[in-house]
């Protein structure tokens, strides 16, 4: 069987992975097998390149993060059993490889020190990836063989047979299976960014589009000078740490632990904003262990099923039940962290079997201050409304010292950035209640995948903590201004002019705008060249389910839910062509999210289902597909 793997990110390296396991344990290797994986950015792929700037780090722990199976993974094949991220990078493998293959001192050095809850270079984890997939061909079973090949697919067109010709922009050839391990993709310029970046061309300014702060050339960016920036997440971060950093800047503690910011003289001026004006909320230090995560107390199978209507679970309760959960966590850590003397069981005890939860909490009178408020949590500085910026860096400043003091104590101690990190140690749950699709069309549009997403995004998708405490320290030193709350952007006299109208008078310009996000996955605006051409061609068509009786587009590709095969506009099912990961977001949840050891990761499950359909075996049963 010939059997080409578009993609060569963790993706589609796991799903080529998972086709040599299941061909060596599970067929008597008779027929040979030839894969195939395009990728003009080889093994690794886009993300993960190991030529971009050594401080750009992962967004997870690196003990955290694996491409390894274990036996909490529900699979058909054996566990392919290895070394996690942190135990790689600690492992004399792991300096043998970075060396023989021309990584630089300072990444060599780092990996041999790295801690497990350390946040690892993102040219590490690629060192990885390369690794593992050269331990891949060095144990490739009889009759095997495997290749990749640098190159961009542009067009795939099923044959007689339901074989499938994968061409190139210099080559074509026919395979009986094509697995598309797609990862995060540009896409066309909306409206406005098209303004803008015409208006950059036509006064000889600077626009940087939605993409990948690890793809952009920042060396010409003058010193000095102001830089606008749109957005506070986690793009921005990477942005701020490269012009600063990057050229030469360094912190240093103060005494009382806080960092402060020596410049080079070679950073830019960084004038940044966004609608909300507050920069994500950051991840804890990492506490957990192996496979250590928190499982819900409400938001359970049973309590589910009791609030069910019509089959559905109204997203009202769906939120009150994610509340409840917070809240005992919450107060739980608050307890722990600032009441010692209070008997936590008592509280669990109590809060589980009260009718009235909030009485519960009213009889501890915490500070009102400690109280775990929704509204203010999701909008911190929700009574600010008319405000100087120079007061406005004040508000920011002692806002995230306070949750990176939070955050520093750890993801078992700080009671509120523990506690938001609940929305990754919900991840499984919230996966299986999308895959049952348990909420109505409407409030799964409107509800689930509008407000509920971005306001996960907001409180639980921010970088590690160090990243705040060093904006902070920007801040501090004058090198970041961070706008009120309502930024808008115009082109005007020859400038990029910036401004909160809202809030106060104060404008800013700059001949350098950039714009600090990631595309999202978008099947309608798209700019990956494979996922047009299937378009056009009615070979794909987007995920739409109904909104007050009429279609609604949730931007992702639609597939067989059971087995992730492509399905054309007509709704006919592609039987060889495939397609997991990023391109599905919409129909699934956090799609971009690094396997992690220990809990069963649907990954991990989603690589090996694929395998075993694709290769016409028997796949596992209760797969949580990714």
């Amino acid at each position: 069987m010939k059997i080409a793997i578009i993609g060569a990110g963790p993706r589609g390296i796991l799903v080529t992975s998972a086709l040599l396991n299941q061909y060596k344990q599970k067929t008597d290797q008779k027929d040979p097998l030839t894969i195939k994986i395009y990728d003009p950015y080889g093994a690794g792929g886009r993300v993960w390149r190991t030529d971009q700037w050594n401080g750009l780090v992962m967004n997870s722990p690196a003990d955290q993060v694996t491409l390894f199976t274990d036996k909490t993974v529900t699979l058909s094949s054996k566990v392919y059993d290895g070394p996690s991220l942190f135990e790689w990078l600690r492992s004399d493998a792991a300096n043998k490889f970075l060396t023989n293959n021309g990584f630089d001192s300072e990444m060599i050095e780092k990996a041999k020190t790295i801690a497990p809850n350390d946040y690892a270079p993102r040219v590490l984890y690629g060192g990885y990836i390369k690794w593992f997939y050269q331990e891949l061909t060095r144990q490739i079973p009889h009759n095997a063989e495997v290749e990749i090949i640098k190159s961009q697919i542009i067009s795939l067109g099923t044959e007689q047979g339901d074989q499938v010709n994968v061409v190139t922009s210099d080559n074509e050839e026919i395979f009986d299976r094509v697995v598309m391990a797609l990862g995060q993709q540009d896409n066309y310029l909306n409206d406005e960014e098209q303004k803008l970046a015409s208006y950059a061309e036509e006064h000889d300014l600077k626009y940087l589009q939605p993409t990948h702060p690890g793809d952009v050339n920042l060396d010409d960016l003058p010193a000095g000078e102001p830089i606008l920036i749109r957005g506070l997440s986690l793009s921005f971060l990477d942005y701020a740490s490269e012009l600063t950093l990057g050229r030469g800047g360094q912190y240093f503690k103060n005494d009382d632990g806080t960092l402060f910011y020596q410049p080079s003289g070679r950073e830019p001026k960084i004038i940044a904003g966004s609608g909300h004006g507050v920069p994500y909320y950051p991840k804890p230090v990492s506490e957990k262990r192996y496979g250590e995560m928190i499982k819900p107390v409400f938001l359970t199978e049973e309590n589910i099923q009791k609030n069910l209507e019509g089959g559905k679970l109204p997203f009202e309760k769906f939120i009150d039940l994610v509340r409840l959960d917070f809240q005992f966590y919450y107060y739980t850590l608050l307890l722990n962290d600032k009441y010692p003397f209070e008997i936590i069981t008592e509280f669990k005890q109590k809060f589980i079997e009260a009718d009235d939860k909030q009485a519960v909490i009213d009889s501890y009178h915490f500070k009102e201050e400690e109280l775990f408020d929704w509204d203010y949590i999701l909008d911190p500085f929700k009574d600010v409304k008319v405000v100087s910026t120079t007061d406005y860096q004040n508000i920011v400043v002692n806002w995230l010292n306070n949750i990176v003091e939070d955050a520093m104590k750890g993801s078992k101690t700080g009671p509120l950035t523990s506690t938001l990190e609940l929305f990754r140690d919900f991840a499984p749950t919230l996966r299986k209640l999308v895959a049952q699709n348990v909420f109505s069309s409407d409030e799964y549009a409107k509800d689930f995948r509008g407000q509920f997403i971005r306001d996960r995004n907001f409180l639980a998708v921010g970088g590690p903590a160090f990243r705040s405490a060093q904006l902070s320290a920007l801040i501090r030193a004058g090198i970041v201004t961070v706008m009120a709350p309502g930024m808008q952007v115009k082109a005007e006299d020859g400038w990029f002019v910036a401004g909160s109208p809202k809030r106060n008078t104060d404008t800013f310009k700059s001949s350098v705008l950039i714009e600090a996000r990631v595309p999202k996955a978008d099947i309608e605006i798209t700019a990956n060249p494979l996922l047009e051409d299937l378009k056009q061609n009615g070979m794909i068509r987007e995920y739409k389910v109904k909104v007050r009786d009429e279609d609604e587009g949730l931007a992702a590709v639609d597939v067989n839910p059971e087995s992730d095969q492509l399905l054309t506009s007509n709704g006919v099912q592609e039987s060889s062509i495939y397609i997991w990961g990023v391109p599905l977001d919409g129909m699934r949840l956090a799609t971009t999210a690094s396997p992690r050891p220990g809990t069963n990761d649907p990954n991990l499950q989603t690589a090996d289902k694929l395998a075993a359909d694709v290769l016409g075996l028997k796949s596992a049963d209760g797969v949580l597909m990714m």
